[in-house]
C-alpha cells in the first residue's frame, strides 16, 4: 500500500513537471519573438541616424504627456487614500471617537506605507530626489522600476492618511522613471538617458504645480546640475507639454491667486524688511536641515522594530495635526492655508512653522514616504506670514499686509533648505502669476541662500 502511494506521488509530480515544461515552452516562443521584434525595431530606429536634437525633442513630448498623466493618477490615489482613512471613518465614528482616531489612523497609514515599501521594493529604501541625482551622475540614468513605483504608492498612502510630506518628490521620481525606461529601452547612451530623466522630473513638477518654468529649472538645477544647451530644449518642451495636459484637467489658474500691489510700495520694505525676511528664512532653512537629519540619525539608533517605529511616528504626526486643527497637513496634496495664517497671531503661525519642520522630519524618517518640496513651501509661507504679522503689529501706521511676506518666504526657504534659488524664484512667481512680487522675492531669496550655505553645507536633498 505504501509502495503504491509513493508511485502515485511520483506519477503526479512527473505529470506536473511535464505540464510546467509545456507551459514554459508555450510562453517562451511568443515572449522571445516579441523581444526579437522589439530589438529589430530599436535597431531600425537607431539606424535612421536622426539628429540628437530631433530625437530628444520627440521623446520629450512623450515624456511630458506621460508625466502629466502620472501626476493626475497620483492625485487620484491620494484622494482615494484620504477617503479611506478619514472621510469614511468620519461618517461611522461617533463624535467623541473622532478626537482620538486621527493619530491612530495616521499611524496606520504610516505602517501601510512602510509595508508597501517592504513588500514591493525588494528591500530597497525607495527612490527620492537625491537617488535620481545619483542615478544621473553615476548610473547613466538607470532608475530601478519597482522601488520607484512602490515609493509612489507609499507616498499616496502617507499623504492621504495625514502624514506631513509633499507630492512633488513622488511625481518627479515617477517622471524620471519614465525617461529612464525609455532611454534604456532604446539603448540610448548614458548622457542622452540622463537628459530624458531630467525631462521626466521637469514634467512631474510642472504638472503638479502648474509651473512649467519652475519645473524646467528644477530639473536643470537639481536633477542634472547643468544648464547646458543640449539639455535645455528637451527639458523645457517636456515641462510645457506636461503643463498643457494638467491645465486641461485642473484648469489654467495660479495655485495662489493672491492679488496685491503693496508688496514693495514702501522703500523701507525693499531695503530693510525683505532682506530681514531673507535672513530669517536662511536661519529657518538651516534649522530645517539639521532637524531633518538629526531625526534621521535618531531613527537609525532607536531600538524599535521598523513597524513599531512607523506606527509611533505616524501617531505623533497625527497628534500634531490634531492639535493644529488640521492646519499642519490639511486634506490634500497642496494645502498651504494662507488665508488662515492671516487670521492668527504671529507667534501661533511661527509655532506652525516649527511644527511642520518636526512633523515632516518624523514622517519621512520613521516609515512614511513623500517629498520635501511642499513642506518647504509650507514652512516658508508660515515663517513669512509670522514675520509680516509681527511687522503689522510693530508698525500699524504703515498699513502692511502679511500675504506678500508669506509668498516671498516660500521662495526664500526653497532656496535655503533645498539649495535651489532659481527654482524658488520661478516657482513663487508662477504660482502667484504676479510680477509685482519679483523684486522683493529675488532679494530675499539671494540673502536666504547665501546665509544658509555659509552656515550649513548640506541641503535637504543632500541625503
Amino acid at each position: 500500500m505504501t509502495l503504491r502511494f509513493l508511485r502515485l506521488l511520483r506519477t503526479i509530480r512527473w505529470r506536473l513537471h511535464r505540464l510546467a515544461v509545456r507551459a514554459r515552452r508555450t510562453t517562451y516562443g511568443p515572449v522571445t519573438a516579441a523581444h526579437g521584434a522589439w530589438d529589430d525595431a530599436v535597431d531600425w530606429f537607431n539606424g535612421l541616424e536622426l539628429s540628437e536634437n530631433n530625437i530628444l525633442l520627440g521623446f520629450a513630448v512623450v515624456i511630458g504627456l506621460a508625466g502629466a498623466l502620472g501626476v493626475i493618477g497620483f492625485y487620484k490615489l491620494i484622494e482615494l487614500a484620504h477617503e479611506g482613512f478619514f472621510t469614511w471613518p468620519e461618517s461611522v465614528l461617533p463624535v467623541l471617537g473622532r478626537l482620538a482616531y486621527r493619530p491612530v489612523l495616521t499611524g496606520v497609514g504610516a505602517v501601510a506605507a512602510w509595508w508597501t515599501m517592504q513588500r514591493f521594493a525588494q528591500g530597497h529604501d525607495g527612490l527620492t530626489i537625491p537617488d535620481v541625482q545619483l542615478a544621473v551622475v553615476r548610473h547613466q540614468g538607470d532608475i530601478p522600476t519597482r522601488p520607484a513605483l512602490a515609493r509612489t504608492a507609499a507616498s499616496a498612502l502617507t499623504i492621504g492618511s495625514g502624514g506631513s510630506a509633499g507630492s512633488e518628490g513622488p511625481v518627479a521620481v515617477f517622471g524620471a522613471l519614465i525617461g529612464s525606461r525609455l532611454g534604456r529601452a532604446f539603448r540610448f547612451s548614458g548622457n542622452r538617458t540622463g537628459i530624458l530623466v531630467g525631462a521626466g522630473a521637469a514634467a512631474g513638477i510642472s504638472a503638479a504645480f502648474n509651473a512649467p518654468l519652475a519645473g524646467a529649472f528644477f530639473a536643470l538645477e537639481e536633477i542634472l546640475g547643468s544648464f547646458s544647451i543640449g539639455a535645455f530644449a528637451p527639458v523645457v518642451v517636456s515641462s510645457v507639454v506636461a503643463a498643457v495636459v494638467s491645465r486641461s484637467v485642473f484648469g489654467n489658474h495660479p495655485v495662489f491667486p493672491v492679488e496685491f500691489d503693496q508688496g514693495y510700495r514702501l522703500t523701507r520694505e525693499v531695503v530693510l524688511f525683505y532682506p530681514a525676511l531673507g535672513v530669517l528664512a536662511g536661519l529657518v532653512s538651516v534649522l530645517f536641515v539639521r532637524c531633518y537629519f538629526g531625526i534621521a540619525a535618531w531613527s537609525r539608533q532607536v531600538r524599535l522594530p521598523p513597524m513599531g517605529l512607523a506606527l509611533g511616528g505616524g501617531m505623533v504626526v497625527g497628534g500634531l495635526a490634531f492639535l493644529s486643527s488640521g492646519l499642519l497637513v490639511g486634506s490634500g496634496y497642496l494645502t498651504i492655508p494662507l488665508d488662515r495664517f492671516g487670521q492668527l497671531a504671529w507667534y501661533l503661525v511661527a509655532l506652525l512653522a516649527a511644527g511642520k519642520i518636526v512633523a515632516t522630519a518624523i514622517t519621512l524618517n520613521t516609515g512614511g514616504s513623500g517629498g520635501l518640496f511642499t513642506p518647504s513651501l509650507y514652512v516658508g509661507a508660515s515663517v513669512g506670514s509670522a514675520f509680516g504679522l509681527l511687522l503689522m503689529e510693530l508698525f500699524p501706521g504703515l498699513h502692511l499686509s502679511a500675504q506678500p511676506y508669506a509668498l516671498v518666504g516660500m521662495g526664500s526657504v526653497i532656496a535655503g533648505a533645498l539649495n535651489a534659488p532659481m527654482t524658488g524664484i520661478l516657482m513663487v512667481w508662477e504660482m502667484t502669476d504676479n510680477s509685482a512680487i519679483m523684486l522683493p522675492l529675488m532679494l530675499s531669496v539671494v540673502v536666504s541662500h547665501v546665509l544658509a550655505r555659509r552656515m550649513e553645507r548640506d541641503s535637504l536633498y543632500s541625503g
